[in-house]
């Protein structure tokens, strides 16, 4: 009865010991197995592994992964550059373009990297949060340094992923040496500072403004020109039409001289009584109202002649 009570703790103690000498690693995982505090082995591939138990070896966990670091944005002194993109587009006043390389420019960037040698990695970082402290020290130094050396053209223009390679292959530089390789590093963004800021607005208000006035400008001008052509095409019109009504004027005053003539040549005396009632009518239409017309005539005067009693 005794034996089993002594059998069972033997058990007990063969499975602690066991569950301390059994660990698993993940395939998204690499683990360095220690002993007394130093690197004993490291294992790379995913499974079921074996090591002595607690306290003797401990195994430590890092991320197989490809991990991020994104540093704060900061601020970087850029070469002056009398060619930049915004000074040939007048977004900046031509007098600060040379204040440029003592203005700083926001740069936010990130960072990827991965693991690649464990065992540096813990000798030398210990850490991930280490790991990206030191980073981000080392990304700090090396953008404000190539940056400080590059234009604004080339940080807008395509020329940036460049710069992000040199920037890169620095960092890689120093952490490699870490166990860490640098797989890529980008800029998020990159601002002007306020006071930058102001004066392109300020200059885009203006360059718009001017644009406006002169857009208005050419608009008045094109519509004065076509003003003109429209009253130099009136003029030519009603000239034409002008010349037109006098020549169908004097068709007309001819036709009727024809008319005139043959009725005088048919009818003398009928073709004056006509024509004199045509000058009594306009005669005496002009004599009517406040202002009248006053003839003085001998009453033997040929134009009163139809108006005589004889007659």
């Amino acid at each position: 009865m005794q034996k089993l009570p002594i059998i069972a703790v033997i058990a007990a103690i063969i499975l602690i010991i066991f569950s301390l000498s059994v660990f698993t690693v993940d395939e998204r995982e690499t683990a360095i197995v220690l002993q007394f505090g130093q690197p004993k082995k490291v294992y790379q591939d995913a499974g079921l592994k074996i090591k002595m138990p607690w306290p003797i070896q401990n195994v430590r966990y890092f991320d197989g992964r490809i991990l991020e670091v994104d540093p704060a944005p900061e601020r970087v002194n850029i070469s002056s550059d009398r060619n930049n993109p915004l000074l040939e587009e007048g977004t900046i006043d031509p007098e600060l373009i040379d204040e440029v390389s003592g203005e700083p420019i926001i740069v936010d960037t990130f960072a990827r990297y991965k693991i690649t040698d464990p065992l540096l990695f813990l000798q030398r970082l210990q850490s991930e949060t280490r790991a990206r402290q030191q980073i981000e020290n080392v990304m700090d130094s090396a953008t404000r340094d190539t940056l400080g050396n590059a234009t604004l053209r080339e940080i807008l223009s395509p020329q940036r992923s460049a710069l992000m390679n040199l920037i890169r292959d620095r960092v890689n530089a120093d952490m490699e040496p870490r166990g860490v390789e640098i797989v890529d590093i980008r800029i998020v963004r990159a601002d002007l500072t306020d006071r930058l800021r102001t004066s392109t607005v300020n200059r885009m208000i203006t360059e718009r403004n001017e644009l406006a006035t002169k857009t208005r400008a050419n608009g008045r001008e094109k519509a004065l020109e076509i003003r003109s052509t429209a009253d130099k095409e009136r003029a030519i019109i009603l000239a034409e039409a002008d010349k037109q009504a006098q020549i169908i004027r004097g068709q007309g005053d001819k036709a009727a001289t024809d008319i005139y003539n043959k009725a005088y040549n048919r009818d003398p005396d009928f073709y004056a009584f006509v024509r004199s009632m045509d000058a009594y009518k306009t005669t005496f239409k002009q004599g009517e109202g406040s202002e009248k017309t006053q003839m003085i005539l001998s009453p033997d005067s040929a134009f009163l002649r139809y108006l005589s009693e004889n007659r």
